[in-house]
């Protein structure tokens, strides 16, 4: 890639690839990299859900305070 076409984010693309150990992909492919990386990025954005990735999609488990859970469902249940 020449110089002048070497932008930005580009190079800190190249940068957290060379961090991630893709020295040699980055060194010899850097327009692959740099695609992928793009790719990457614009997949996230498609399935980003506005939380944190620690942020639990349903709520949390609760105990039972039943000893006989299954007599618990059945009465939720019927």
């Amino acid at each position: 890639m020449p110089p002048d076409e070497v932008n930005r984010s580009t190079i800190d693309v190249l940068a957290l690839a060379r961090q991630a150990g893709l020295d040699k992909a980055a060194t010899e492919f850097p327009e692959d990299v740099a695609a992928a990386a793009e790719a990457a990025a614009q997949a996230q954005r498609a399935c980003a859900g506005g939380g944190q990735p620690t942020d639990e999609p349903w709520p949390p488990m609760r105990a039972s305070r039943s000893r006989d859970a299954h007599a618990d469902l059945e009465r939720t249940t019927s």
